[in-house]
C-alpha cells in the first residue's frame, strides 16, 4: 500500500504500523532515527503512536525537534 510521510510518497507492505513506515521513510532518506520515537501527525494534526495502524493512502508528518533542524 501507499503512504506519504513528509510528502514524500512510499509503499509499504500491508499492515504496516506508524512506525514501520518512519523507519522505511528514514532509511530511504539514509537519516538515522533517534532512540525516542518522534513525534507524528496525521494530516489533520492528530498525533499517532507508534503501534498505529496505516491504511492506503494515509499522509504523516514527522515534527522535528529545533535540535534537528
Amino acid at each position: 500500500m501507499k503512504v506519504i510521510v513528509n510528502k514524500k510518497e512510499i509503499e509499504i507492505f500491508n499492515g504496516a504500523k506508524v512506525a514501520d513506515a518512519i523507519r522505511l521513510y528514514y532509511s530511504l532518506k539514509t537519516k538515522k532515527t533517534t532512540s525516542e520515537f518522534p513525534i507524528v501527525e496525521d494530516a489533520f494534526g492528530n498525533g499517532l503512536d507508534a503501534d498505529g495502524r496505516l491504511s492506503e493512502g494515509d499522509r504523516l508528518f514527522i515534527k522535528e525537534n529545533e535540535d534537528e533542524k
